[in-house]
């Protein structure tokens, strides 16, 4: 009890803190096409409003994917949806988005605390408690009320909420097939606020292995946050995907450290097309035989913000248009992924039933950074030749039977740094995705 007092005072401080900080504002967005409805789950003081967003695209008489996005303190459902721009993407996309809220209760809270998710409280760490249990309830809801894939559904929070999918991704393992965490924290690292925690990742990541029990699964992580971030510093962050990756191992075996990497398997920089935009660095973590489990963005002078969202000025607290798009980089993410699929040998494809593709030699080109002066390659691990003709690399992926081609470039450059690129194919390679 004293701890969570504790924590929720420093969250007090936190949050006030942060409410001297605002994007730059710029414009108003025009009204969605789709079809948003708003729901209550329970009754009295515990009754959670939520709302839904179906795009003009939606289906009643097909299964689609459902995206919840979890929203932060001192903000509510209606303002997350506006600012984070899911919306406009699942009418390209063809998903339903469901934005939770908090219980009546929270709402009447005096302060910095109001409208923010009990995730300092250790009786929402748990299945069937507290806020967990609520969040829960609204995912397993809209279900019922629309044509949902139970394989495709996906959690996204930012900051309160996304310590809450960390909590969700040990809890409810068996709900959500991916996650994606903003400007959060790992699970029970509720004191990660301000200032990095003491609290170890290790005994974090065996907690939410245990809370996940006989609903174990491997859950893939996105984690996403700015490098300036005075709320949930970046150490917070990479924490969250630490904590994740470890969970994930114990799920296979006894090891916290393998067999999937606790280290990137590549890393990138990603430009922002906005002359203006933050520039990102993204780490990749693979599993054994290559395939995507862990998605790390550290988004460059960004602060405590939704990346790249709404650009109206009403909402500059809690979004900044000048990062990259994050409603974008979350559902590149998690398309990825089917609940029943994400087991071992390949977290993107289930073991269960592999599809084995006799492949024929096939040739394929790909275009170097700026500034290589040599390249190695390999397809599966295995090192193969390749003809270079300034920045195009030309090689030949070999006659095998495989399920899976991952061609692996690594780029010598002039400053002495090695620059590698990833591209994994389901299949032969790119000709037959």
């Amino acid at each position: 009890m004293e701890r969570d007092k504790s924590l929720a005072g420093l969250l007090a401080m936190v949050v006030m803190s942060l409410m001297l900080f605002a994007a730059p504002a710029m414009a108003e967005d025009p009204p969605d096409p789709g079809t948003t409805q708003s729901f209550v789950s329970g009754e009295g003081v515990s009754a959670r409003p939520y709302i839904v967003y179906t795009p003009t695209t939606y289906d009643p008489y097909k299964p689609a994917p459902l995206v919840v996005m979890t929203h932060g303190c001192q903000t509510t459902a209606e303002q997350q949806m506006k600012a984070n721009l899911y919306n406009k993407l699942a009418e390209k996309e063809g998903f339903v988005v469901m934005y939770p809220d908090v219980d009546v209760a929270l709402t009447m809270m005096p302060g910095p605390l109001r409208n923010c998710w009990r995730f300092y409280d250790a009786n929402s760490w748990h299945r069937d408690q507290g806020d967990a249990a609520g969040i829960a309830g609204m995912t397993k809801d809209t279900m019922s009320q629309f044509n949902i894939d139970p394989e495709r559904v996906y959690l996204m929070g930012m900051s309160a909420g996304s310590f809450m999918t960390s909590i969700m991704a040990a809890a409810y393992p068996d709900l959500y097939a991916a996650v994606g965490i903003n400007a959060g924290g790992a699970y029970e690292d509720a004191a990660c606020l301000g200032a990095p925690s003491t609290f170890p990742v290790e005994t974090s990541a065996q907690d939410a292995r245990t809370e996940m029990g006989s609903n174990a699964r491997i859950v893939p992580r996105l984690v996403m946050g700015g490098d300036n971030d005075q709320g949930i510093p970046p150490a917070c962050a990479d924490k969250a995907l630490e904590q994740g990756l470890r969970t994930n191992n114990l799920v296979i075996g006894d090891s916290q450290t393998s067999p999937i990497s606790l280290t990137p398997s590549s890393v990138r920089e990603v430009a922002n097309p906005n002359p203006e935009g933050y520039g990102s660095t993204v780490s990749e973590y693979t599993d054994p035989v290559g395939c995507v489990i862990g998605e790390r963005w550290l988004i460059h002078g960004m602060n405590h913000f939704w990346p790249g969202g709404s650009s109206d000025p009403s909402l500059a607290s809690f979004t900044d248009p000048k990062g990259p798009n994050g409603a974008e980089i979350s559902w590149e993410f998690f398309r990825r992924y089917k609940k029943s699929d994400t087991s071992m040998p390949c977290a993107e494809k289930s073991p269960e039933t592999p599809v084995m593709t006799t492949c024929k030699k096939q040739k394929v080109s790909y275009k170097l950074p700026k500034g290589a002066v040599s390249a190695k390659v390999t397809v599966n691990g295995k090192p193969v030749k390749s003809v270079r003709k300034r920045r195009s690399l030309k090689l030949t992926l070999p006659a095998a039977i495989r399920t899976r081609t991952v061609v692996v470039v690594k780029a010598k450059m002039r400053s002495g740094k090695t620059r590698k690129q990833r591209h994994s194919y389901k299949g032969c390679g790119p000709a037959r995705r």
